[in-house]
């Protein structure tokens, strides 16, 4: 069992987290304070050779944890940046 930090409190990784590829991020929807983000990979049709897409997780957050995530992914992302790993 793997372990991060968090806020000062110990996260542990439970054995039933998944973990899930995603390509993109394709919109979202608010109501009664729950916001869902969907993902999407992008899945081929053998019988057309086309590609779709095909949303595999929906994940329903707090407007709390919403605003959470946004700050730690933009610390994320400026980290990225100062590596040379990603830029904006």
């Amino acid at each position: 069992m793997s372990a991060d930090q968090n806020n000062g409190q110990m996260l542990r990784m439970g054995a039933r987290a998944p973990e899930i590829y995603v390509d993109g991020y394709q919109g979202a929807a608010d109501k009664d304070g729950v916001v869902k983000l969907n993902y999407f990979s992008l899945a081929l049709d053998p019988a057309t050779n086309a590609t779709h897409r095909e949303v595999v997780l929906r994940m329903a957050l707090s407007v709390n944890t919403v605003t959470q995530v946004h700050q730690a992914l933009g610390q994320l992302l400026a980290d990225l940046e100062s590596k040379g790993l990603a830029r904006r």
